[in-house]
């Protein structure tokens, strides 16, 4: 059902602390200083910030002491800077309703399989009996170290100092965190940047309540958040390391278009100068779409809609028809993307004021820069020609593509072919083009290139790229793999390299078709959305 991460040995043996590897100082022998737990992991390190107690989503977490079965635990003094902590109830809020009996055993050994190692994990007993408190976390414990005793001397001694069965009732927790165990209940977390984070859903797939009509929960699902924090911890040190010019086109302002009657939301900004932009090799967009409320579940729009961001003409500001980026929004839950769209970046050579069009139909407050960046690469974007756009998939699909002529100029050192693409629709035969396998074959001077998505209609296809951006855990079936896409997450772009498909100084030619197993598509109802350029680097 899950893959397991893989797991680093350890080069110094536990501390009594919980701060796994020893971090000793120089000893009166001359002996070096061991690793950090943050050094043994390869992860950037943050301080602790000492805080008022908040309660709330996103708020910096406060120094609080948790008793458990061990002694009580401090966090500021087991503070790492690179550990995150998830505190798991035995009973929480978002189970309710479905069958969450077995919830603390049947799941344990997929719990530590997907677990990244600088987890540490909090089990609170919800029972207003301490006698049945005292048997839930027993329970508990007792599948824990016969998953435990599966592992391997190494990795029983990291997680030993790392799973942590709490005495006090979830209620009686110290400030901020019994709070939130009261509301909303679902579960609480601190991500990298010390932020109190909420766990999400834990329902399965593969266990669906008919009479609750929705899937009953997964211990280890609660192990995607750790995955996700981690990857956003990684972004930000990536994005604070980089050479970037960073231009806000919306700040928070709420958008949406619940009619669906086509409105969007403009933003007008003013680019740097034609000189200027020329020193730029990289384009992203990152986006946040925050709840309007008080966050997540309840307040958080509960269907997976694309969003939009369109640039306009320079010249006629109120045609705005380029595309520029495309997201699914999630299940109930908040997002933040960040991708690479560099092939469009010629379209803003000439600097300057220019505007923009963003559209949401869910009621989102939108948070969009646009950075421009030098990365150092041996090559940058300098033109692009539009190709191909995406439609209603069904049997004449591919008669509207007739070849598209294009020049390639002799300074030409890369050509790129560059699209996004998504399939959508849920029509039959082969439920296309959501959970379908569509086929899209990009002819270059006769040279098939072709895009397809095999973990489309898959089980666990999205969940799987909980590392690499899409908001895990989310109120809606968002595990299973589609067309091109993830709810909770950016439609990517896609660039294939057909440098050597290609003449420069020469006119090439591109053709394109889609096929589902290899036929034209026979269904209605199906919809790819499309949009395919060639892009020139010099």
């Amino acid at each position: 059902m899950h893959r397991a991460l893989p797991l680093l040995l350890l080069t110094a043996a536990a501390c009594d602390d919980g701060t796994g590897p020893a971090e000793t100082g120089p000893a009166e022998t001359g002996e070096t200083a061991g690793p950090t737990v943050c050094e043994t992991l390869g992860l950037s390190e943050r301080d602790f910030t000492a805080v008022a107690p908040t309660a709330a989503l996103l708020a910096t977490a406060s120094d609080v002491t948790i008793p458990t079965t061990t002694g009580d635990w401090n966090l500021a003094a087991h503070w790492t800077g690179c550990d995150v902590y998830l505190f798991v109830q035995d009973a929480p809020k978002q189970n309710r309703g479905l069958d969450d009996s077995r919830f603390w055993s049947r799941d344990v050994d997929d719990l530590l399989a997907r677990s990244p190692r600088n987890v540490h994990w909090f089990f609170v007993a919800t029972d207003s009996q301490g006698k049945n408190r005292d048997l839930a976390l027993s329970t508990l414990q007792t599948a824990m170290d016969e998953a435990l005793a599966e592992l391997t001397a190494e990795e029983q001694a990291w997680w030993a100092d790392r799973v942590h069965y709490v005495t006090a009732r979830h209620v009686d927790l110290p400030d901020w965190l019994g709070d939130l165990m009261i509301s909303p209940g679902w579960g609480v977390g601190i991500d990298r940047f010390q932020r109190i984070r909420y766990i999400g859903s834990y329902g399965d797939p593969n266990r669906y309540n008919a009479e609750a009509g929705w899937f009953d929960p997964n211990l280890s699902m609660a192990a995607n958040e750790a995955i996700y924090w981690n990857f956003e911890a990684d972004r930000e040190d990536r994005l604070a390391a980089a050479d970037a010019e960073v231009h806000r086109l919306f700040d928070a302002q709420v958008v949406s278009d619940p009619s669906w009657s086509g409105t969007r939301a403009y933003a007008d900004v003013d680019l740097p100068d034609v000189a200027t932009m020329a020193g730029f090799d990289t384009m992203e967009l990152d986006i946040t779409l925050d709840c309007v409320g008080e966050g997540e579940y309840g307040d958080c729009p509960a269907w997976d809609y694309i969003d939009w961001l369109w640039l306009c003409d320079a010249g006629a500001p109120d045609t705005c028809s380029q595309e520029m980026g495309r997201w699914i929004t999630t299940y109930h839950r908040e997002g933040r993307w960040v991708h690479d769209v560099s092939p469009l970046l010629p379209l803003l050579a000439q600097g300057g004021a220019r505007r923009f069009a963003f559209y949401s139909t869910n009621e989102y407050a939108v948070t969009l820069d646009l950075r421009l960046v030098r990365a150092g690469k041996a090559t940058r974007p300098t033109a692009v020609t539009h190709l191909f756009t995406g439609g209603h998939f069904g049997e004449t699909y591919n008669d509207a593509y007739a070849p598209v002529i294009a020049d390639i100029p002799v300074g030409a050192k890369a050509v790129k072919l560059a699209t996004v693409l998504s399939g959508h629709g849920m029509s039959s035969p082969g439920n296309c083009a959501e959970f379908c396998d569509t086929e899209h074959h990009f002819g270059v001077n006769g040279t098939d290139n072709v895009i397809s998505f095999p973990d489309a209609g898959s089980t666990w296809g999205c969940m799987e790229t909980a590392g690499e951006g899409t908001v895990p855990n989310q109120y809606g079936t968002w595990w299973y793999g589609r067309g091109g896409w993830c709810p909770g997450r950016e439609v990517p772009m896609t660039v294939t390299d057909v440098t050597a498909q290609v003449t420069p100084g020469q006119a090439a030619t591109f053709t394109y078709a889609a096929f589902y197993r290899d036929q034209p598509y026979t269904g209605s109802g199906a919809e790819i959305r499309l949009e395919a350029w060639v892009v020139v680097e010099e």
